[in-house]
Order: C-alpha cells, then sequence, then structure tokens
C-alpha cells in the first residue's frame, strides 16, 4: 500500500483543547506517520468530505457555531475554502448528502441541526433549515435539555435520522430536493441511555451507541426512520467509568467497533441479523480517551484526545483483533481519518 494523507481534527484553544485544528498527516507505505501540514480551524472536533470534490468539511465546535469547507493542494496543504454560521451551538458531527448539494450539521450544544446549501464547487453558501429539537431526559445534568449527536442519512440521502443524547430519542425527518426536514418522525430509546452515534447495517438492522449507560443497542428500522431497540449490551467489561464515544462497522458488516472513553479501549463486537452484538474482543489502542476512530479496509485510526496522540492500527478481519502499527503527536485529536482519493 502506498503513501495516502490522513486528516485529523482537534480541539483549539478557544474550544477547551490545545491542538492546532486540522492537520494533515501523510502515512508511507510502511505505516510511518509524519505531518505534511497544519490549519488554524477553530473547534475542528469532526470532519467530512464531498462525494466527488476534492473538499472536506469541519465543524467549528464554539457557542457560535459554523463549518469550514477546505481543499488540499497537490502536496497535502490544507486551503480554507469557506466558512459559514451553521445557525446553532456546539456543532460536533456533520455529514454531506451523497448527490453533494448539502451538508447537514448537529448542533450539540442548542439542540438543533442545520441544512446547509453547497453550490456546485462545494462551498457553503447559505442555510437552508435549522430544525429545533425539543424535550429533556431523566439525567438532570447532561439531558436537561436536546444534545443533537449526529445526524445518519440513509443510503439515498432523502432521510436523516438525528440522534439527541439528551431527549433519547432519535428524530428522522424527510430532506427535501430544496433542503427543508419535513415529516418528522420520534423513536424513543431507554431512558437516560443518552444515544450518541447510529450506523445503518443494511436492510432493517442498525446500531445504537450510548454514551451514558455506554452500551451498543440493536435496531430494526421497522419503516424508514422508524426505530424498535432490542437489548443492549454493554460496550467494556473494564471496572472503570465508561463513556462511549465512536460507533463504525467494517465494509463487510461483520465487526463492529466502539470506544470507550474512561477504560481507553476499543471493543470489538460479532455482529449478526439473528443474533445480538457479542464482544469478542477488548483492546488497549494506545490512545487515552479514545474519542474517534476511523476504520480503512484493514487499518484502524485512532485518536487519543487527551494523550495527544494518533495511532494507527492493523485489524484482522477474521477476528477483529488490533496491532499497533504507529503513532504520532498531535495536540487534543478529537477526529482522525484517511482522506478518500488520497
Amino acid at each position: 500500500m502506498g503513501d495516502r494523507l490522513i486528516c485529523v481534527g482537534s480541539y483549539t484553544e478557544d474550544s477547551g483543547g490545545s491542538g492546532p485544528g486540522l492537520t494533515v498527516l501523510r502515512e508511507d507505505a510502511g505505516g510511518t506517520l509524519s505531518t505534511v501540514a497544519e490549519l488554524e480551524v477553530s473547534g475542528c472536533s469532526w470532519l467530512a468530505w464531498h462525494p466527488r470534490l476534492p473538499v472536506g468539511y469541519a465543524v467549528n465546535e464554539l457557542d457560535l457555531g459554523g463549518v469550514t469547507a477546505f481543499t488540499l493542494d497537490a502536496d497535502g496543504t490544507p486551503r480554507v475554502l469557506g466558512t459559514l454560521d451553521s445557525g446553532g451551538s456546539a456543532p460536533c458531527h456533520l455529514t454531506v448528502t451523497p448527490d453533494g448539494r448539502h451538508a447537514l450539521a448537529a448542533h450539540y450544544g442548542s439542540g438543533s441541526v442545520a441544512v446547509l446549501a453547497l453550490d456546485e464547487r462545494g462551498v457553503p453558501t447559505g442555510r437552508t433549515d435549522l430544525a429545533e429539537l425539543e424535550g429533556s431526559g431523566p439525567d438532570p445534568e447532561r439531558q436537561e435539555a436536546p444534545h443533537a449527536h449526529m445526524v445518519a442519512l440513509d443510503a439515498t440521502g432523502t432521510l436523516a435520522t438525528v440522534v439527541d443524547l439528551g431527549t433519547d430519542t432519535l428524530w428522522s425527518y424527510r430532506l427535501t430536493p430544496e433542503g427543508r426536514l419535513v415529516d418528522r418522525v420520534a423513536s424513543r430509546l431507554p431512558a437516560g441511555c443518552g444515544p450518541r452515534q447510529l450506523v445503518r447495517a443494511g436492510g432493517q438492522r442498525a446500531y445504537v451507541v450510548t454514551e451514558l449507560t455506554s452500551e451498543l443497542i440493536p435496531l430494526r428500522e421497522s419503516a424508514p426512520g422508524v426505530f424498535e431497540a432490542g437489548e443492549g449490551v454493554p460496550a467494556s467489561g473494564r471496572p472503570e467509568r465508561n463513556h462511549c464515544a465512536q460507533l463504525a462497522l467494517t465494509a463487510d458488516g461483520r465487526f463492529g467497533f466502539v470506544s470507550n472513553r474512561g477504560p481507553d479501549t476499543v471493543t470489538a463486537f460479532a455482529l449478526a441479523e439473528d443474533a445480538p452484538p457479542r464482544a469478542v474482543a477488548e483492546q488497549s489502542p494506545g490512545a487515552p480517551w479514545p474519542r474517534h476512530f476511523s476504520l480503512d479496509g484493514t487499518r484502524m485510526y485512532a485518536a487519543g484526545q487527551t494523550g495527544d496522540v494518533v495511532v494507527g492500527l492493523d485489524l484482522d478481519p477474521a477476528t477483529g483483533e488490533l496491532t499497533e502499527r504507529a503513532r504520532h503527536r498531535v495536540a487534543s485529536p478529537a477526529f482522525v481519518a484517511a482522506v478518500p482519493g488520497r
């Protein structure tokens, strides 16, 4: 495998961290990581990519949130294309529709989801909708109000499901061609679970990871945007207090992985359509407070937020086991992933 570019998003001083914002790394054929360039992007805690254009997007997780579009020059140097006010507080996740016409951002702070129009260059030009959530949950500290943590699109990009940690709810909307969120449907999850991320696994299968109860919960999407929860399983068998973060599935759907902050581990689950998730391995990726990780074939990249480190690991596709390949210092990393096509 030849050289590839890896993008890391980090918390900056104005967002409670000490990182540079956006860091571009190069991974050589042997797996060694080195820094190509850095770019100051405030509160750069989540990244996404345009489906066709060489354009990336970063949330600005600040009290007055925004989305920054950027591109990478031939040598990997990042360059800002534009920044747009997202209309809410502390956006922590965003995704781009398959047709490349809209980006959707989840605001953890203000409990809303924004739809941003993208022009032919992939640059955000305006907000087409802002859906405000409502309600609360039983945890008075974390669930006093809605806290949108993710927007998960279906394969067509016309069904958007908002994962609301604050109200234990999955809010699903139909996204119109004009960028409006309509026909809202609510799917309630177990009280106090604090859902954080949702992944659709094909057919009616889906999974949600919870932060407050630290479980992996299987779901059945009985109708588009309508979810029924199965029995959750613990995400970690370690004694430390856990705060689950990232959820990702392998391309073949055989394994799911959950990162555990506190135990500082990643748990591999065997997944099957007719059986509950089964933990098969829990390993330390060597990344303290693993806020985010990404899968790329037989490789995993993990961001250790409090350890100021990004770790590259090899993934055994037969067992789900991980082996460290390389590590590289990046301050306050919150997101790490390979750049598509680079």
